[in-house]
């Protein structure tokens, strides 16, 4: 008798052909069923509640923004912060300053500084916020 011309492996990519198909004709049943064409667009829009979860309600009570909500504490321009110069370099003219109350560092250079400080000085400063990093503004030695 004469071998069969169909061999497992043919067999095996035949099954694995129609799985696919199947696979893919389930997929696409299950998109046509749960599409959002046809919906209005009302329907579509999710709204945030006051805690940030989503809803499909819109919120009841509407907040209104004061300006105070909008400035981050610790912004207000004519405050002077207190702190202590915490390193300096002497070849580079550059150093840092160390907040008594954060306790973050701010740089500083005697070009920016318009005085020479040294480590250890005590200082009120004015600092901006740069894409390098914190620096100062203004500083002045303290009494």
């Amino acid at each position: 008798m004469g071998k069969s011309q169909i061999t497992f492996n043919k067999k095996e990519r035949t099954k694995k052909k129609q799985l696919k198909k199947k696979e893919k004709l389930e997929r696409r049943e299950f998109s046509k069923e749960n599409n959002d064409k046809g919906k209005s667009f009302e329907e579509m829009f999710a709204y945030v509640d006051e805690h940030g979860n989503l809803s499909d309600t819109p919120p009841e009570k509407k907040y209104e923004f004061k300006e105070e909500d909008l400035v981050r504490p610790g912004d207000g321009e004519d405050e002077f912060m207190h702190g202590k110069v915490s390193y300096y370099n002497e070849e580079g003219r550059y150093g840092f300053i160390r907040d008594n109350v954060t306790r973050q560092t701010v740089y500083f250079n005697d070009r920016l500084a318009g005085i020479s400080l040294k480590v250890e000085q005590r200082v009120q400063y004015k600092s901006v916020r740069t894409k390098q990093g914190e620096q100062i503004s203004e500083v002045k030695l303290e009494a």
